[in-house]
C-alpha cells in the first residue's frame, strides 16, 4: 500500500508542477486519460464446496485482498458540462483473502461524466457513471474447482459509479464503486452447474488526460 501510495504522489507533483506553465483557459479536447488504480479490500460470492453428490455446489461471500488496476478510457466532449467515451480496465489478479485462489476482471464499457461548474481552470469536480462488459474473467487453478471437475469463467456485466476532480485540465483523480459479473461453470462429464459470481469493490484511481 505504501508503493502505491507513493506512485499517486510522485504522479501528483510531477503534473502540478508542470502546470505552472498551462494555460489559465482550459480547451476542452478529446482526451486519452491513464488511470493507476488502488482497489481496496472488496467482497465475492464465490463457490466454496463441491459435494460427492455433484451438481450441488454452495456459495460464500468472500473477502477480496487488496488489489490494484490500470485504465485506459477515450472521453470525447459534448459540452462543457458533458463528456462521454470508452474505456477498458484491467484488474491484476487478487487473491480471495485467507487462501491462495487469484482471479481478475478485464471489462470495456461506455462511460459519461458530467462537470457541473464546467471545464474550469484548476479545479473542476465531475461525477461519472459507467456500463459495459467484462469480457475477460479468469482464476488460477487454486481458485477452480479440482480434478476431475473442469471450470469455466465466462464474463457479465460491468457498472460503476463515482466522482472525482480534474486538476488543471490534465491531472484526473476519482473515487469509484465498481461492480463485476460473471458465471463459473463446472462440469463433470455431462453433468455441469453454472453459478453467478458478483465481486465488488472500491477504487482510488489517479491518472493523465493527454489532448487528441
Amino acid at each position: 500500500m505504501r508503493k502505491q501510495i507513493f506512485v499517486i504522489a510522485a504522479l501528483l507533483i510531477t503534473v502540478l508542477a508542470g502546470a505552472v506553465f498551462a494555460d489559465d483557459q482550459p480547451k476542452n479536447h478529446d482526451k486519452l486519460i491513464l488511470k493507476y488504480g488502488m482497489d481496496t479490500n472488496g467482497f465475492q460470492n464465490y463457490p466454496a464446496t463441491f459435494s460427492a453428490t455433484f451438481p450441488v455446489i454452495n456459495a460464500q461471500t468472500s473477502n477480496v485482498d487488496l488489489g490494484t488496476s490500470f485504465s485506459a478510457e477515450i472521453q470525447h466532449p459534448l459540452s462543457d458540462m458533458l463528456g462521454i467515451g470508452l474505456g477498458a480496465t484491467y484488474n491484476l489478479d487478487r487473491n480471495l483473502t485467507g487462501t491462495t485462489g487469484k482471479f481478475s476482471f478485464l471489462p470495456v464499457y461506455a462511460t459519461v461524466s458530467v462537470f457541473p461548474l464546467g471545464n474550469v481552470a484548476g479545479l473542476a469536480p465531475y461525477a461519472k457513471a459507467d456500463l459495459g462488459y467484462n469480457i475477460s474473467y479468469t482464476g488460477n487453478d487454486a481458485y477452480k474447482a479440482t480434478a476431475p471437475f473442469t471450470t469455466t469463467l465466462t464474463g457479465g456485466m460491468y457498472w460503476g459509479l463515482g466522482a472525482g476532480v480534474k486538476l488543471l485540465n490534465t491531472l484526473f483523480v476519482d473515487l469509484m464503486f465498481t461492480s463485476y459479473s460473471g458465471t463459473y461453470k463446472a462440469a463433470l462429464g455431462p453433468l455441469s452447474t453454472e453459478f453467478p459470481v458478483i465481486y465488488t469493490k472500491v477504487s482510488l484511481n489517479a491518472g493523465i488526460g493527454l489532448d487528441l
